[in-house]
C-alpha cells in the first residue's frame, strides 16, 4: 500500500507537469506561427555568420553544428517562447491567437509576415526621406547647425 502511494506521488510530481506543459496553448502558438522553421533558418544563418566572422572556426564547423544540434534545439526555444508569450499575454489572449493562427487566414498571415516586415521598413525609409527637409528645418529652428548632403544620383544617359 505504501509503495502505491509513492508511485502515485511520483506520477503526480513528474508526469502531470509534463502533461500540463504539452497542453499549454503557448506551446501550440509557437508551433502555429512557424517558429520551428524560422528558428532552424535563423540558427543556420547565425552559425554561418559566426564562422564567417571567425574564419579559424571553419575547420571546426562540424563541432559547431553538433553543438548547435544538441544545445540550440527547437524544444528549448519553444519552451522559452511559451514563457515569453505568458509574460506578455493572458491565457485567454493566447487561446484567441491559437484559434486565429489555426485558420487559413492566420496561416496566410504567418506566410506574409516576413514580406510585410520588409515592406514596412521600405515604407518607413521612403517616408523619412520624403520628410527629411521638414526635419532639417525643425532642427535649424531649434538652433542646430545642419549640413545637408546632396544625394548622389547616377548620371542620366543621353541616348
Amino acid at each position: 500500500m505504501r509503495v502505491g502511494a509513492w508511485r502515485w506521488l511520483w506520477l503526480c510530481l513528474v508526469c502531470l507537469p509534463l502533461a500540463a506543459q504539452e497542453s499549454d496553448p503557448a506551446l501550440e502558438l509557437a508551433d502555429l506561427i512557424g517558429g520551428k522553421a524560422q528558428y532552424q533558418q535563423l540558427s543556420h544563418q547565425v552559425l554561418g555568420e559566426m564562422i564567417r566572422k571567425q574564419p579559424a572556426m571553419a575547420r571546426y564547423q562540424g563541432v559547431v553544428q553538433r553543438w548547435a544540434k544538441e544545445y540550440l534545439t527547437w524544444e528549448r526555444m519553444r519552451a522559452e517562447l511559451a514563457q515569453s508569450y505568458h509574460s506578455h499575454f493572458s491565457g485567454p489572449e493566447i487561446r484567441d491567437m491559437v484559434l486565429f493562427f489555426r485558420t487559413p487566414s492566420g496561416q496566410k498571415y504567418v506566410r506574409y509576415t516576413p514580406l510585410l516586415r520588409e515592406e514596412m521598413i521600405r515604407i518607413g525609409q521612403r517616408l523619412a526621406r520624403e520628410q527629411q527637409p521638414r526635419l532639417i528645418q525643425m532642427l535649424r529652428d531649434a538652433g542646430a547647425k545642419v549640413e545637408v548632403q546632396q544625394a548622389t544620383r547616377p548620371p542620366v544617359s543621353s541616348q
